[in-house]
């Protein structure tokens, strides 16, 4: 049997990035066939009728990068060790409010898993791994795209268990290339969200006065990035050969905003309702992070539930604010030909689209 050029495997298809990487490459290659890791067969019908991926070029193994063997049988195994050229790696719990332990169980143990069961297909030629620009922790400054520190601790389980990750990946002796993108809010074109995250609970919390006060400088810069921007700079650099052993950071970099500008951005789009302008929401306070630490055990001490358990969820993000970084894109933006869009261009575009969608609602249940 012909084996094509490349068969690349593929975790995560059925997340935030994934299958969106998964649709780029195949629309980009013609020759290139894909096997997905999925928990669950339904959940992944669903996930490849709506992203139209091309009949007979796609399979899918049911399996759990959480399980020595990724939970697969022999059976699965064999044919997977004749065929795959390539993996995307882009399995992950990223809920920030997780134990170290439980983060740990997909973000370190799913890395090793994949690459015990990777070491025996002897056509792979690239592990394409991708981790987080917030494996910085509580660095502050530039943060290059090249290093590796994690002496300065983490804010969240994620980010240490993403941090460890990449040490997985480096030590592994693959041929490997790391993508550490920012946090994704939204497409850049009409600022849709796919999924929610921290992000739009944050701004969930300012919009209803749930965080009165936040420990950032006025100058300290938002690093975030759109969904399609990420999925179409991994899917074009994934297989890059130029690229082997190379740590790119798909961040807004010089594009970032800073805070006291985003916050006049998001009060200007809120308070074109005027339901909510006559609720006169008052800017949060911006504070150092001693300060803010006095606050939050002046929360806890008083009997607002409410504000409690807004602080309490701020706690596992809203710190970054306080650790000022400029991520390094030269290396990635080389790569792609140019720099991530600029937040400002489509920040705006965002916020109306979660007013228009009703996302304070939506968001409640979902996990910092």
């Amino acid at each position: 049997m012909s084996v094509p050029h490349e068969v690349v495997f593929f975790t995560g298809a059925t997340g935030l990035v994934g299958g969106d990487v998964l649709r780029r490459m195949l629309a980009a290659d013609p020759a290139l066939r894909a096997v997905v890791l999925v928990r669950d067969a339904g959940r992944w019908e669903q996930v490849s009728t709506r992203l139209a991926l091309p009949a007979g070029r796609v399979g899918a193994v049911v399996g759990d990068v959480t399980r020595p063997g990724l939970g697969l049988s022999a059976d699965t195994r064999v044919p997977l060790a004749r065929e795959i050229t390539a993996v995307v790696h882009a399995a992950a719990d990223v809920v920030f409010s997780r134990p170290l332990a439980v983060a740990r169980a997909v973000n370190v143990a799913g890395v090793r898993h994949l690459l015990d069961v990777a070491a025996g297909w002897p056509r792979l030629r690239r592990f394409a791994h991708v981790s987080t620009a917030f494996v910085a922790g509580r660095r502050v400054g530039r943060i290059l795209e090249g290093e590796e520190r994690g002496d300065a601790g983490w804010v969240n389980a994620y980010e240490q268990s993403k941090h460890e990750a990449e040490w997985l990946v480096r030590a592994s002796g693959r041929d490997w290339v790391i993508f550490r993108p920012s946090t994704i809010v939204c497409d850049s074109a009409a600022g849709g969200v796919t999924q929610y995250n921290a992000v739009h609970l944050g701004l969930r919390l300012l919009h209803d006065s749930l965080a009165p006060m936040l420990p950032a400088a006025a100058t300290s810069a938002i690093d975030v990035v759109p969904r399609d921007y990420v999925a179409a700079a991994i899917a074009v650099l994934a297989l890059r050969q130029d690229l082997a052993g190379r740590t790119l950071q798909l961040c807004a970099g010089s594009g970032a905003l800073p805070v006291d500008e985003l916050l006049d951005v998001t009060w200007r789009a809120w308070s074109r309702r005027p339901e909510w302008r006559r609720r006169g929401i008052p800017r949060p306070v911006l504070t150092d992070i001693a300060t803010y630490h006095r606050f939050e055990l002046a929360v806890e001490e008083t009997g607002d539930s409410k504000l409690r358990q807004a602080v309490r969820a701020l706690s596992y993000f809203a710190p970054q604010l306080a650790l000022p970084k400029a991520f390094d894109t030269r290396a990635a933006d080389a790569a792609l030909g140019g720099p991530a869009p600029a937040v400002r261009t489509y920040w705006a575009r965002m916020l109306e689209h979660l007013v228009s969608v009703g996302w304070c609602e939506a968001v409640k249940g979902v996990a910092a």
